[in-house]
């Protein structure tokens, strides 16, 4: 049985310069080791079409990725605030990759900023978990709650970011002319399906009688795909045929229980399908053209990302599908590229070489702030800061013919930036050279961008730098820094006691409240990080020892002076201070090691004092 003296230590030291994904590894690993006879776990509970555990990360490869996560361990934990120690844990919470029953479960539950479950942090182990480790571990358990919340926002921008392409690149493709409809619908959605491992997916258009006509369905059975031709939509036709019939999206989630699909379990279990969700495709006049739908070869029930994507789909395909009985409808090519322009969702322009507007959209007017008939009047220039109309026309002319995407910055009417982004193109149009342009608001994707890198690099509760970018920070100035440079390890005395005595929330007040009052302390270039539960860190380039000591003790003072006011009680706010400074050749490691043995010995001369090591 491990020390739980050292247990927490040895977690700090292995995962001390690890992020991300490779901290949460890291974790695993290094609980797995320290506890004899073990395996650690993360997993993400979801309903699917009942609850089951996926496991994300692992200490050692598992048989099997998932296991029924109902009335086990792992869903106690998910529903509860606090960490979780069971002896003989049910047998049903995972099976046993080593072929031996366990004898102890410890569980911490994980949850984001707002409180939503992300998911279990798990121990399984053949010998006793003493409860002190819960407690060791609960701050890496918070620290693995912010990793995962964090990869799970760059996964889902980086998916906005693949939809934005995808839907940029068919609408280019669509303009380009030079594919079939079938075609480029093939190959919209062959790149879903990429973006999507598991999803089927399938286009199908309604023809003339309303009568189903699969057009691409690239991964599903062509046997499959001739049963549905030709068969008529009703309010029960499985899923497509009553997502066309109603005009609504239709979830089934179960093939073999839906009941739209009572006459057609035979069907759907030959070809292996579990699940079908169907998004009609309706155009800007009300028109139902027909279905985009995803299957999936087990039952599933679509996150609320998956509905975004199913919209979104449904009416890039519109948009196409409307255009495109336009298109047909049209004596010449100038006069369909109007169509599309007044039809897109996307802001579209055709301007000259000599950077006048010739054709706008009303997506454009709207985003511009402009009428029609004013931009038709005005030059690229003027709705391009710091721009001059050489420079525009150089650009234009340097427009590629195969078309290019580029960010760039507008000028509303009203004088605020726009931050768009533009896919460019130089064609022909009767005879003279011209640039087709589309835009896009990506505002509110540059704004998220901006809010994840903060996120990253801030910690949420004290507003400081978290661990990682401290770290960073540090590992920088000792490398790039010539000069003196001094290093605090600032731990709250008694913290434990605050939160049993409190409450959680006064902790996180008092948290708060001292880092605000340590940046009201600190001299100018200092720079302040929460390097998880109450241990803090700062780094004081420029600032010798003595003057570190200095600061620290006015430090001290002030947090005497000031203790948290919470619900009417004032509570008391002391820390404990290892004060040290960078040595010739000596790396941040060494550095850290020292400032927390003067830490160390700041707390066993009785706290709320400041040591110095030079």
């Amino acid at each position: 049985m491990p020390d739980p003296s050292r247990f927490s230590s040895d977690l700090l030291l292995a995962t001390a310069s690890a992020v991300g994904g490779d901290f949460l590894h890291t974790l695993l690993n290094t609980l797995a080791a320290l506890q004899p006879d073990s395996v650690a776990i993360i997993s993400h509970l979801a309903y699917q079409p009942r609850l089951t555990a996926h496991v994300l990360y692992s200490s050692q490869p598992l048989a099997r990725c998932t296991f029924p996560a109902t009335g086990s361990s792992c869903q106690q934990v998910s529903q509860g605030e606090q960490a979780l120690l069971l002896g003989q844990a049910p047998s049903g919470g995972i099976s046993d990759p080593l072929g031996q029953g366990w004898q102890d479960y410890a569980g911490w539950p994980l949850r984001d900023a707002q409180g939503n479950s992300l998911g279990v942090l798990a121990l399984y182990s053949r010998q006793r978990i003493a409860p002190a480790l819960l407690l060791a571990t609960t701050p890496f358990a918070l620290r693995a709650s912010a990793e995962l919340q964090r990869l799970q926002q760059e996964q889902e921008q980086q998916q906005r970011m693949r939809w934005h392409a995808l839907h940029s690149s068919a609408l280019r493709q669509y303009l380009d002319a030079r594919q079939s409809i079938p075609e480029l619908l093939e190959g919209v959605v062959s790149q879903i399906e990429r973006q999507q491992p598991g999803w089927l997916c399938s286009i199908v258009l309604l023809d003339d009688e309303q009568r189903m006509r699969p057009l691409a369905a690239p991964s599903l059975p062509q046997a499959y795909s001739d049963i549905l031709q030709g068969m008529a939509i009703g309010p029960s036709v499985g899923s497509c045929g009553a997502a066309a019939w109603h005009g609504q999206r239709v979830i089934a989630e179960n093939l073999q229980q839906h009941p739209n699909w009572q006459p057609y379990r035979e069907i759907a279990a030959r070809f292996e399908l579990g699940s079908c969700w169907s998004e009609p495709i309706i155009d800007s006049k009300g028109k139902v053209h027909g279905t985009f739908a995803v299957y999936q070869h087990q039952p599933a029930t679509p996150t609320p990302q998956a509905i975004t994507m199913l919209e979104e789909c449904a009416r890039l395909l519109a948009v196409i599908m409307e255009n495109s009985e336009i298109r047909r409808s049209l004596d010449s090519r100038t006069s369909w590229y109007q169509a599309v322009l007044q039809n897109s969702a996307d802001a579209f322009s055709i301007i000259d070489m000599e950077g006048r507007f010739l054709e706008v959209s009303d997506c454009l007017c709207q985003m511009l702030g402009y009428s029609q008939e004013e931009l038709l009047t005005m030059h690229l220039w003027q709705v391009v800061p710091n721009s001059s109309p050489e420079l525009i026309c150089q650009r234009l002319a340097s427009t590629l013919e195969g078309g290019e995407t580029f960010d760039s910055v507008n000028l509303h009417r009203d004088g605020h930036l726009l931050e768009i982004e533009v896919c460019a193109r130089r064609l022909l149009l009767d005879g003279k050279p011209v640039v087709l342009g589309s835009a896009r608001d990506i505002g509110e994707r540059k704004a998220l961008e901006r809010q994840l890198l903060e996120q990253a690099c801030t910690d949420m509760l004290t507003g400081i730098a978290n661990r990682r970018h401290f770290l960073q920070q540090l590992e920088q100035a000792v490398c790039q820094h010539g000069g003196a440079m001094s290093l605090w390890m600032l731990d709250l005395d008694h913290f434990k006691q605050v939160n049993d005595h409190y409450g959680h929330d006064c902790g996180d007040h008092m948290l708060a409240h001292f880092a605000s009052l340590l940046c009201q302390q600190l001299p100018a270039g200092a720079l302040a990080g929460r390097l998880g539960g109450e241990e803090f860190a700062v780094l004081l380039p420029d600032v010798p020892l003595a003057a570190a000591q200095q600061y620290a003790e006015n430090l001290q003072q002030l947090l005497r002076q000031h203790p948290l006011h919470y619900q009417q009680q004032s509570v008391a706010l002391t820390v404990s201070i290892g004060a040290t400074s960078l040595r010739a050749g000596e790396d941040s490691r060494a550095l850290l090691t020292r400032a927390d043995l003067a830490l160390y010995q700041a707390k066993h001369a009785g706290r709320d004092c400041c040591v110095s090591l030079p």
